[in-house]
């Protein structure tokens, strides 16, 4: 059993650190190197998020410097960030604004919780006292004290506010479905249509990876129960997998993109666009008709036949 727990210990480490630079890598490319001018640099927020989740698994009790349960508290108000750059991106992608969007409100819930866990260790660890006498019981602070309450708190709050975007998120997504002609023939409502795809399926796989870790994770958590290795490695295996699913779903939109808009900037010959657009092919073929009739009276009129004698 010890030998069964070791390996998915190393499992779970190996691919923390593989999840995490691959995602890391992404948000990289997409932040300096991929210029769509649409919004990237919060998607690249999102994905340099989800890397440094990734990593996170990598800490335990050996390698830390200071308790583990009073480092997560001072890491988690960094994930109050995740659900507000998903749903800025899909918003203001949806919307086509590109416009910086600066500092949002979206982003206090992360500042005013980062706040407060500091706070609540300042005031656990009673910082009135000298620097030297603080370092010593900062640094005995046992790594199996009981959690606060605050330890308790935050990952509920997380989980009421990722709940709260992702309804948010649906509600955005849906009405945008009923305002907008999704079935057309035009190349513009096809870059649109891939747009609402692209969204809808990051949409989808955030969701069904938060809801994984709420059954594996966070409810385990409260209920009182051992939290496993295998059920701390499953929702990033997934998350994973999803990651990998949406680049390979995202080329081939790109590259749709790409093939719809060289297809729009394409100049079209002006007789080809006169045609299809002024008149019906029933209108034009009845045009060359009486053009046809009319080259035939001119030809008879210049070039009368010969006189019949008598």
């Amino acid at each position: 059993m010890n030998q069964f727990d070791t390996f998915f210990a190393q499992a779970y480490w190996w691919l923390s650190l593989f999840g995490g630079l691959h995602c890391l890598a992404l948000a990289i490319y997409i932040r300096y190197f991929y210029h769509s001018g649409s919004n990237q640099k919060l998607l690249a927020g999102f994905l340099s998020l989800v890397a440094f989740y990734f990593l996170t698994g990598m800490l335990n009790h050996e390698n830390t410097p200071i308790p583990i349960h009073v480092l997560f508290n001072l890491i988690t108000p960094i994930y109050f960030l995740l659900m507000p750059l998903l749903y800025l991106y899909c918003k203001r992608s949806l919307e086509q604004r590109t416009e910086p969007i600066g500092f949002s409100w979206h982003y206090w819930p992360a500042i005013i919780t980062l706040l407060l866990a500091v706070l609540d260790i300042i005031l656990r660890l009673n910082l009135h006292k000298n620097a030297v006498e603080f370092q010593t019981e900062f640094f005995n602070y046992r790594q199996d004290i009981d959690l606060s309450h605050w330890s308790l708190v935050l990952p509920l709050l997380l989980f009421i506010q990722t709940a709260a975007y992702f309804a948010a998120l649906w509600r955005l997504l849906k009405q945008y479905k009923l305002h907008q002609q999704l079935i057309s023939d035009t190349p513009q409502d096809a870059l649109r249509v891939i747009r609402f795809r692209w969204l809808f399926g990051l949409t989808l796989a955030m969701l069904f990876n938060w809801l994984l870790r709420v059954f594996l994770v966070v409810l385990p958590f409260y209920l009182g129960d051992t939290v496993l290795p295998l059920s701390q490695a499953l929702p990033r295996l997934s998350l994973l997998l999803s990651f990998y699913l949406l680049a390979a779903y995202g080329l081939k939109q790109i590259t749709r993109t790409a093939y719809l808009k060289g297809h729009l900037s394409a100049p079209q010959p002006k007789a080809e666009i006169q045609s299809s657009v002024i008149l019906t092919p029933e209108e034009f073929e009845f045009i060359q008709k009486v053009q046809q009739e009319s080259n035939d009276s001119s030809d008879k009129i210049a070039n009368p036949p010969p006189e019949i004698k008598n």
